[in-house]
Order: C-alpha cells, then sequence, then structure tokens
C-alpha cells in the first residue's frame, strides 16, 4: 500500500500538515496576549490589556515597562537564583529582602542550640522569655538568681529562679594575677566547701553560684560580666570533713561552670583584670543541720595564660588535664554566715 501524503500547509516559512496547523492555530488563540501599555508607556493608571502599570520604566520592581508582571523577589514564588521568598521584603523572618535563607534566629519557632525554647512571637512574659530561655531550663540567664533546671521550690532554687538559702561572696581575690582577657576567652569557674566539724548530720548541699569579673578597658571605661556557675547539689554523708565536691585543684569536679567573655570594650578589644574576681553564693542543707561551712573558690582564663583558649570543664580537650593549663589556685578560706 502506498504512503498516504497529508495536505500541508506553508505558515512563516514553516510548512506544516493541515491538521497541524489548526491545532497550532487553536492553541494561539487560547494563549493570552502579551500585555503593552495602553500610550505606549507606564502611566500609573491600570487600563484594559494592561496586566500592571507602576507608573515607571523600572523592570526589577515586578512590572515591566511593556506593563507586564514580572517575577521579582518578595511576590511569593521562588525563582531562581532565589534561595527562598516569602512574599515580604523584611529581614529578620527567615528570609532576608533579598531573597537569601537566613540563618536560624531566636524568635523563628525552631529551637536551635543553645536556645532552649522558641514559641516564635515576642511575649516575654509567657513561658518561653525573648532570649529563647525560661526559668526551670537549668541555665541561668541574667534575670536569674539560679536554674536548678526544674520548677520545684525547697530545693535551694525557687520555681521562679530565686535562689533559696543563705548568700554570702568572696573577694575580690585575685589569685590568677594581671589578666588581659579577649572577647571569646572561655573563664571558668569553682569551689570546694567542708563542714567546719563532724557531728553534723548527712545533708545535701545545694549551692547556687556565679562568678563576676570586674574589667577596666583602653579609655578608662570599667565594667564586669559574670559567668553563671549553675546550681549543683552535693549529697554530704554524715559526720563527714572532706572538701566536697573534692579537694583535688586540678580535678574537673573542682569547676562548676564556665562562659566564654563578652567584648566588654569592643570587639577584639582586651579587658584588663587587674582585681580579680568575685564569688557569689547562695547555700542551703537539707535537711538543715545548723552546721557552718568553709569555702574557697577559683577561677581560670587559660588563654590570658597563653595556654589556648581552652574551656577547663571540656573533658574531650586533652589540653585541660595540664596543671599549667587548668589546675588554678584556690582563694582564702572563708566561713560562711
Amino acid at each position: 500500500m502506498g504512503r498516504r501524503v497529508l495536505p500541508t500547509t506553508r505558515l512563516t516559512g514553516i510548512i506544516l500538515p493541515t491538521a497541524a496547523l489548526a491545532a497550532a492555530l487553536l492553541a494561539l488563540s487560547a494563549m493570552p496576549a502579551m500585555a503593552q501599555c495602553v500610550g505606549g508607556a507606564p502611566n500609573g493608571v491600570l487600563e484594559s490589556g494592561e496586566a500592571c502599570d507602576d507608573g515607571n520604566s523600572n523592570n526589577g520592581d515586578g512590572c515591566t515597562n511593556l506593563c507586564h508582571v514580572k517575577p521579582f523577589c518578595g511576590d511569593g514564588i521562588v525563582q531562581p537564583p532565589e534561595e527562598c521568598d516569602d512574599g515580604n521584603m523584611a529581614d529578620g523572618d527567615g528570609c532576608s529582602a533579598v531573597c537569601a535563607v537566613e540563618k536560624p534566629f531566636c524568635g523563628d519557632g525552631i529551637v536551635q542550640p543553645p536556645e532552649t525554647c522558641d514559641d516564635g512571637n515576642d511575649n516575654n512574659f509567657d513561658q518561653c522569655r525573648n532570649d529563647c530561655s525560661f526559668c526551670g531550663d537549668g541555665k541561668v540567664d541574667a534575670s536569674e538568681e539560679c536554674d536548678d533546671g526544674n520548677n520545684d521550690d525547697g530545693d535551694g532554687c525557687s520555681a521562679s529562679c530565686e535562689a533559696e538559702g543563705k548568700t554570702f561572696d568572696i573577694g575580690p581575690s585575685s589569685m590568677e594575677g594581671h589578666l588581659k582577657i579577649l572577647p571569646g576567652d572561655w573563664i571558668s569557674g569553682g569551689y570546694s566547701f567542708k563542714f567546719v566539724d563532724g557531728s553534723h548530720a548527712a545533708s545535701t548541699v545545694t549551692v547556687s553560684s556565679t562568678l563576676t569579673v570586674p574589667f577596666r578597658c583602653a579609655d578608662g571605661a570599667t565594667g564586669q560580666f559574670v559567668i553563671g556557675l549553675g546550681t549543683h547539689d552535693y549529697p554530704v554523708p554524715a559526720k563527714n570533713t572532706d572538701w566536697q565536691p573534692t579537694g583535688d585543684a586540678n580535678s574537673v569536679l573542682s569547676w562548676a561552670g564556665s562562659g566564654q567573655a563578652p567584648a566588654g570594650c569592643g570587639p577584639g578589644q582586651i579587658m584588663d583584670n587587674s582585681k580579680g574576681a568575685i564569688f557569689e553564693s547562695t547555700v542551703s542543707q537539707n535537711p538543715d543541720t545548723g552546721s557552718l561551712l568553709n569555702w574557697r573558690f577559683k577561677y581560670r582564663d587559660p588563654n590570658a595564660k597563653g595556654k589556648g583558649n581552652v574551656n577547663c570543664l571540656d573533658t574531650s580537650d586533652p589540653r585541660r588535664n595540664k596543671a599549667d593549663v587548668c589546675g588554678a589556685s584556690w582563694s582564702g578560706t572563708v566561713r560562711d554566715p
């Protein structure tokens, strides 16, 4: 059987079978006409036949100078090279004003370390505060006296994160000498205590404490920063008069908490510390034995000693085991009031 040849039609230099031409014409008739500005240029008035009209010839603002819509950052549609498009031109909401993905931030509703909560709002009076922390998360914040990781009263730290028991301080004491502290330096603080006599009953001693470090800047300005040492419980057997939690200044147990120094004098600027540090503690006994305790404390900035920026509580860092890195000297002994 011979091959059937379909009738053809020439259309602007392209030869199509007549049936295909009909389909093409039908498709073309269904396509919307490209918008054109009435009068030949944008005038700010949307008229029949225009998809948009913003009254200018800027082709990068979503409406071109031909009065047709062009994808743009902020239209809610992700178009290359955009990484995101949340339909607005605001920074700080996860997608920037240039349609680039922003790093996780406090208030985005996603809990990311070091956050302990993130409820995605700016209400500072609900369970999750505006710094993405809450009373009971185990992290002592500026507005808290203590935080033992729960919301119980009677355990040395109240349900509202206020210290229970008696408070005292030691210092300023400058066992470490004159320090030149840089922003980001790890500052570690610790303490030890013991019962004055061996007549006491068994008790759990709860300690909530901080380390305050004063400094002076090159321009003469002064300030201080606080390192939270947390809230810790120490069960002590009856009649025991050993140093708790240890008397060994080289042991990791002798350190209670650590934190990084802020940029108190500005980014990269030295904070001159010649007055040492102040240890403040609130202590309670459960049950209350009525017996007094002897206290001493210590602190360390290995980087200021030329030993590298070492966190003395980081057991994964082998440098912390060296006595000249984290083996700080104790302060004088003070009896609690």
